[in-house]
């Protein structure tokens, strides 16, 4: 099983996941690979929407290092405290970047890769990531809660985004046998 990063406006980043029930081997793949991807890119989280695969399961490292990754299954957020404005980018949005607030700290509740159940404080730049990941899984993407300035500034992009998957899907129809390159409107490799 090889995953590749899905792109915006693919349909999976937008909605929504389903809870995990059990731990198969086929998840401790897509687990796997998301380990792989997430190191290959260099991310510091990694949601399973991202990758095509609409479960509720994210890789959180803050360290960016290989080892210091948690899997996160069935995660949710507790309490929140505070609002501050930090800069936030996304493998699935390439060269985007913008301000987007978020809770200081926040209490969550979620579940081991052994279906454990863990509940912790986070604060800061922990904090941070978990939201933005959680986000994915509940088909929300951070350019939708970017300050309004930092989204003018890159709306440009963003609709290139959209354009390069609309060619992709109109050349997809008119040549049904040519192949895509990975994670292609959307869909992983």
């Amino acid at each position: 099983m090889a995953l590749d990063i899905v792109l915006y406006p693919a349909p999976v980043l937008l909605e929504g996941t389903a809870p995990i029930v059990e731990v198969t081997d086929d998840l401790r793949q897509i687990v796997g690979e998301m380990r792989r991807i997430l190191f290959e890119e260099r991310g510091v989280g990694l949601a399973a929407p991202q990758v095509g695969i609409a479960q509720r399961l994210m890789l959180v490292c803050p360290t960016g290092e290989p080892g210091d990754e948690i899997v996160v299954i069935n995660p949710e957020i507790l309490t929140a405290e505070g609002e501050e404005i930090g800069e936030e980018g996304c493998l699935s949005f390439p060269s985007i970047f913008g301000k987007v607030p978020r809770a200081v700290a926040i209490k969550v509740r979620y579940q081991d890769l052994e279906l454990r159940e863990r509940e912790f404080e986070l604060s800061g730049w922990v904090a941070r990531i978990f939201q933005h990941e959680l986000d994915h899984l509940n088909g929300e993407v951070f350019i939708d809660k970017m300050t309004p300035e930092s989204r003018a500034k890159v709306e440009d992009r963003i609709e290139q985004l959209r354009r390069s998957a609309e060619d992709l899907q109109r050349n997809a129809e008119e040549n049904p046998g040519a192949t895509e390159p990975p994670g292609a409107a959307g869909t992983p490799a």
